[in-house]
């Protein structure tokens, strides 16, 4: 399943990307994360792995940890991938999942793609329906996002 949103900032591709190709922003725009926690010395680019973990009011077992390693990142592409490493908790439900982040120069600032591509384990297909008519949750963090680069300076 693939979901895909785009959403324009009034800010530069460099400024778009050094906001969000730094993890420990994450829980400045992704409503459901309440902290990261690095969970290697490396400095981020490919092959960093990190953990994002769940606001405690969600009240999931082991504080809802996911797991996602850097896939890819390109600066002068514009592009990021993360890859979901994690097979706990919500993680679970995935057989394969990353978010794949472009940013494209405009004339008024930076589009940002975000494109959620996963594959569901067979037992939990059923969750398809459900996350297709949530898809409108990743324009709302995208939303976030964008307040989130255009206020910092």
């Amino acid at each position: 399943m693939q979901l895909q949103s785009s959403i324009l900032i009034h800010r530069t591709p460099e400024q778009v990307w050094s906001f969000l190709g730094d993890p420990t922003n994450v829980p400045k725009w992704d409503r459901g994360v309440a902290g990261v926690e690095e969970t290697t010395s490396q400095p981020t680019g490919i092959g960093y792995e990190f953990n994002t973990v769940a606001h405690d009011r969600l009240n999931l077992p082991d504080q809802g940890r996911m797991t996602y390693r850097i896939k890819e990142s390109n600066p002068a592409a514009g592009r990021c991938i993360v890859e979901l490493t994690s097979r706990t908790g919500n993680a679970r439900f995935f057989k394969t999942a990353e978010w794949r982040f472009d940013i494209h120069p405009a004339p008024e600032g930076s589009h940002l793609n975000c494109t959620a591509i996963f594959t569901l384990r067979w037992n939990y297909l059923f969750l398809g329906p459900m996350l297709y008519l949530g898809r409108k949750q990743i324009m709302i963090d995208l939303e976030c996002l964008k307040q989130a680069i255009e206020s910092n300076r």
